[in-house]
């Protein structure tokens, strides 16, 4: 016995909505993101906000007046870079859970956050999942 057109959409619909929901969710974390990082010798401390962009620079002790201002230098982008590095990881940690099957990105298998990425693994991927069945009966909000 098949499910009647009207219940099919009311199921598409929650399922719509409840994705709007995790999208939202997602966006409100993705938000909040920052990244923080010191140098090894703890004497640069920055903060980045979700977009990677430099919100703070804290030099700590006294330290770093003796490096050479090329070392100096390269110490605060080589910190800049971790703290956007652990900002980059926090966002597509909280955009994971939005990627279809197969198609998840951040740290473990699947695409890098450094912009590897597999594409023949992501077609594979999206493939799959345009053989499956638009209202599953296991998919969440459909009607059973």
């Amino acid at each position: 016995m098949s499910i009647p057109l009207h219940q099919q959409l009311e199921a598409a619909l929650a399922d719509l909505r409840a994705h709007q929901s995790r999208i939202q969710a997602a966006s409100e974390r993705l938000a909040k993101t920052t990244g923080t990082a010191r140098s090894k010798d703890r004497s640069v401390e920055v903060v980045v906000d979700s977009q990677g962009r430099l919100t703070s620079l804290k030099l700590n002790g006294a330290a770093y007046r003796k490096l050479a201002p090329a070392e100096f230098a390269a110490r605060i982008v080589e910190t800049i870079r971790a703290a956007q590095d652990a900002a980059a990881g926090q966002a597509a940690e909280s955009m994971s859970g939005l990627m279809p099957t197969g198609l998840r990105f951040g740290p473990g298998p699947g695409p890098a956050t450094d912009g590897t990425w597999d594409i023949d693994a992501m077609f594979a991927a999206a493939a799959r999942a345009v053989r499956e069945p638009l209202f599953a009966p296991n998919r969440t909000g459909a009607a059973s």
